[in-house]
């Protein structure tokens, strides 16, 4: 006869497996998909500084805001906004890092959106609709794909796709630049190229220094044309 504490854990375990098989299942449909796109689109407008985070919660509305925690050099405290994205799935995460300034004006400086499960969107159609270029030289590899998440702090096993990272073929004339990561799960031919399944897409701002800002400033003068 089992005890009323083996009976509970028979029961976390059934919970367990039904959860699990439900995740294992779950298909996003056409509509969802082309909600997220249309979300990572505006994202990258007020991430450009086109138009004003505003624009976002009247797509999907903030369910939690807290204290921005730190996120590297990136990092400008402020407010972490948890999106509601439960219209896609129960567990994907959709938040956004900004400061918010005396008059109450939100600058978002980090957008990213974790999709679980992963969500099946091509490659190229992101590229193109966002505006994106391939940075030589941002990876270890020399182009844009970095095959493995870096480990250095963890002993992890690698994960089985590729990060892909750009800039703008457009930038916004800003006191910073705009950055973007996809992270693809590889396919059944373990090449990350073909991958379509996004697990994370990422943009944020790269603030620059004054020197920066003055030399950028400097190469585009050196291009207009002379009268």
């Amino acid at each position: 006869m089992p005890t009323e504490k083996e009976r509970r854990k028979s029961a976390v375990r059934s919970e367990m497996a039904a959860y699990q098989y439900v995740y294992d299942n779950y298909r996003y449909n056409d509509a969802q998909r082309e909600q997220a796109v249309e979300f990572i689109g505006a994202a990258m407008k007020v991430m450009r500084g086109e138009v004003p985070f505003q624009s976002l919660t009247r797509l999907l509305k903030v369910r939690e805001e807290a204290p921005a925690a730190g996120y590297g050099q990136s990092h400008r405290g402020g407010i972490q906004f948890d999106f509601d994205a439960r219209v896609l799935s129960d567990w994907t995460n959709i938040y956004t890092f900004a400061t918010i300034d005396a008059g109450g004006n939100v600058e978002p400086y980090h957008f990213q959106i974790y999709f679980s499960p992963p969500m099946q969107i091509p490659r190229e159609r992101l590229e193109q609709m966002l505006g994106l270029k391939v940075v030589p030289g941002w990876t270890s590899e020399g182009g844009n794909l970095q095959r493995e998440l870096p480990d250095a702090m963890n002993d992890l096993p690698a994960f089985d796709g590729g990060n892909f990272e750009y800039g703008l073929i457009n930038p916004p004339h800003a006191p910073y630049t705009v950055q973007v990561k996809f992270v693809y799960l590889n396919g059944p031919d373990k090449n990350p190229y073909t991958a379509t399944r996004l697990s994370s897409l990422e943009i944020r701002r790269k603030y620059l220094t004054p020197e920066e800002i003055r030399e950028r400033d400097h190469k585009k003068l050196g291009h207009l044309p002379t009268t």
